[in-house]
């Protein structure tokens, strides 16, 4: 028996002690000209699929008037008043007032978990039978988590968060991508050489980042723990020493900060001879302010890669090459799993789910998104590599050329995170070479998550009009994510206090999400009447603004009740003289979006003892699983 035969049986324990002699229906043994009647008089909105009970008032039984009870709310309507709706999962307590000893005389006192009150006093049914019925809906739920230990996680739609984390997910893919690109250069072992020994540091406790990609003469490659370092890696240790002196290694000493000279990173292989380098042209009085050749081991900096690694991560399917992309993919994995799982989890929570199930969900939607983030970054970095990235030199160059300056330099500087902003020629360079990155990422991610429709289809288990279905819906997906976090990266980064990674994950989540489904359910709630199209514009930004706050169904549908009691003629007039309809129509949701919200319960972040918890329980969840296949 599913829950909602469960919730019908309940009803047939309290429907026909409820009335006082007027007609009670049953499930889907309500007639269907009752429904249209009741639809259009005082039960606006109401999914008739959902009805458990009806309690018709009306002398005649055309059903426009009484009690309609469904699995979720209770619609009705009393003499004289407008009609109401009351979730169960609202209800606080039910008082009884009035100590009448005709039952339908008494008055019920609904008090709900806002603070609110409602009061049923109707003398057309009996007010005992429907504080018990009540009462035992609003246990419903609880009773019913109680019991549910197992979840099926393919049924929760988790995609605006795994939107995001697919955004994120791209994002430092891309960004890896676009600073990668010189590794097919001349020169290009040694800009390898320089984020290779970066990414070692950074996993080894320290604090070091890249700062040579603004091209300072003379400027630092790096700068680890403070100290500023230039990445040398040449075929011998002389030729590394003899880079860093004016006059191919005959004049002086070019790297110097503060007055001292900065730490030279050289083949680990190489050290030694770029010591030996090093002491002699401290000798020959090359190196301003320093005297003492044994200073040479204090400004030579052993790298922690050789010659011959750098040159091989450099190039596309070595085994130092898909170390270095794994170490890489690993990083973005655990973005992209950190984004999606918090992200999962508050919506799990809003949505009322008990705080283990909800770690299990988004453990669920985090590793699904980080795993293909970590394939998706390495695919893309060999593929680049092995010169798919070249290939689409001409025509990136054609698309920018196409956009022209301005609309470069937003695409660019919306990815550039820390970087200064450009513009002109330098902007349409780089944004060419973004778009070869993004599409590269953008097309292997589709792959990747069509590869499983792919699979079942081969094992039989979607047809092919289901695997069209999917991968349309995959394209659709990636495809408004991408853009999404373009468009959101870009105005974040022209608002102080937003920034581009928050501008683009919010702009991911909204595009990629599927929350205009959330919508579609309840925006045919609204009344129409002459104003349509001041209602369409609200709906529109109703349903805009319902992925922005991640609205629930249920958020959803009680803020459309607290709009409709707003949405009169008045304010629709007053909609309509306005200079900016939908800045009016923001405006009149926001208090009762944020009014509903502001319900949530507050998330805290996660220990690492309560993720280990729920990457340990799916684990066994999965475990079990293969052992019921096996």
């Amino acid at each position: 028996m599913g829950e909602h035969e469960e919730k019908i049986e309940i009803m047939r324990k309290y429907l026909t002690d409820m009335s006082t002699g007027f007609y009670c229906h049953i499930g889907g043994e309500v007639p269907s000209k009752k429904i249209n009647n009741a639809l259009k008089t005082f039960a606006q909105g109401m999914d008739s699929d959902t009805i458990i009970g009806f309690y018709d008032t009306t002398s005649f039984g055309s059903g426009k008037n009484g009690y309609i009870f469904t699995d979720d709310k209770m619609y009705y309507v009393e003499m004289f008043e407008k009609p109401k709706k009351l979730w169960y999962d609202d209800i606080k307590q039910i008082r009884m007032l009035k100590s009448s000893k005709k039952d339908s005389d008494r008055e019920l006192a609904i008090d709900f978990l806002d603070g609110s009150s409602l009061y049923i006093e109707g003398g057309l049914i009996k007010k005992t039978p429907l504080k018990n019925f009540l009462n035992e809906m609003k246990n419903f739920e609880a009773n019913k988590k109680a019991e549910k230990k197992k979840i099926e996680n393919e049924k929760k739609n988790n995609f605006g968060a795994e939107s995001a984390g697919r955004g994120i997910g791209a994002f430092r893919t891309v960004n890896n991508q676009f600073e990668e690109e010189k590794f097919h250069s001349r020169q290009g072992h040694g800009f390898a050489a320089e984020r290779a020994n970066n990414l070692f540091d950074k996993l080894t406790g320290h604090d070091a980042k890249i700062v040579g990609d603004d091209n300072a003469k003379n400027g630092a490659d790096r700068v680890v723990d403070g100290v500023n370092i230039q990445s040398k890696y040449c075929a011998t240790g002389k030729r590394c020493i003899n880079e860093c002196f004016e006059n191919d290694g005959k004049g002086t000493f070019r790297y110097m900060t503060d007055g001292k000279p900065m730490k030279i990173e050289v083949p680990s292989d190489k050290y030694d001879e770029a010591v030996r380098a090093m002491e002699e042209k401290i000798k020959n009085g090359q190196v301003k302010g320093v005297s003492d050749p044994n200073e040479a081991k204090n400004i030579v900096k052993k790298g922690h890669f050789t010659y011959a690694q750098a040159k091989n991560i450099a190039k596309a399917g070595t085994v130092e090459s898909l170390t270095y992309d794994a170490v890489n993919g690993t990083i973005i994995a655990s973005s992209a799993f950190g984004v999606t799982a918090m992200i999962t989890f508050a919506t799990s929570m809003w949505n009322g789910e008990d705080f283990e199930d909800a770690i299990k969900i988004a453990t669920y939607s985090g590793l699904k998104v980080g795993g293909t983030a970590f394939i998706t970054s390495i695919l893309a970095a060999q593929l680049s590599k092995a010169g798919l990235n070249s290939a689409l030199v001409g025509s990136s160059e054609a698309i920018v050329a196409m956009m022209g300056p301005k609309a470069s330099a937003v695409l660019i500087n919306a990815f550039r995170v820390g970087s200064k902003p450009i513009y002109g020629a330098a902007a349409m360079k780089a944004a060419a070479k973004l778009l070869r990155s993004n599409t590269i990422t953008a097309g292997i991610t589709f792959v990747v998550l069509s590869s499983f429709d792919v699979a079942n289809i081969f094992r039989g288990r979607i047809s092919g009009k289901q695997l069209f279905k999917n991968m349309a819906n995959t394209a659709a997906t990636v495809g408004a994510g991408t853009g999404g976090w373009v468009a959101g990266a870009a105005i974040g980064s022209a608002i102080p206090g937003i920034g581009t990674i928050v501008g683009g994950l919010v702009g991911s989540m909204v595009a990629g999400s599927a929350a205009g489904k959330v919508t579609n359910a309840v925006v045919g709630s609204f009344i129409e009447d002459d104003a349509d199209k001041m209602v369409e514009i609200i709906q529109d930004v109703f349903t805009e603004m319902a992925s922005e706050y991640l609205l629930s169904n249920k958020e959803a549908e009680k803020s459309v009740d607290r709009l409709k009691d707003k949405l009169d003629g008045k304010t629709l007039k007053d909609m309509f003289a306005s200079n900016d309809r939908k800045k009016f129509a923001r405006n009149l949701l926001i208090p009762i979006i944020e009014n509903q919200i502001s319900k949530r319960e507050v998330i805290h972040k996660l220990t690492e003892e309560q993720m280990l918890y729920g990457i340990r329980e799916v684990l066994e969840d999965i475990s079990d699983m293969e052992e019921s296949y096996a």
